[in-house]
């Protein structure tokens, strides 16, 4: 095995900037839907940006 495959393989796949969980990490762990998906991923997408927004803050501050 070459090195690169050894630093690919040992990588977290890569996140949005601004995400803690993104919406097709969390899609995936929810059960069907039978109403607007696309609000729900806007809803999602923008509480999870504060919740990066509060952790950033944490670090920082503390």
């Amino acid at each position: 095995m070459s090195t690169e495959t050894n630093e690919s393989q040992s990588r977290p796949a890569s996140r949005p900037a601004g995400a803690v969980v993104p919406w097709p990490e969390q899609r995936r762990d929810l059960p069907p839907m039978t109403g607007d998906e696309q609000l729900v991923e806007r809803t999602w997408t923008e509480i999870d940006a504060w919740t990066y927004a509060f952790l950033w803050h944490c670090v920082v501050s503390f």
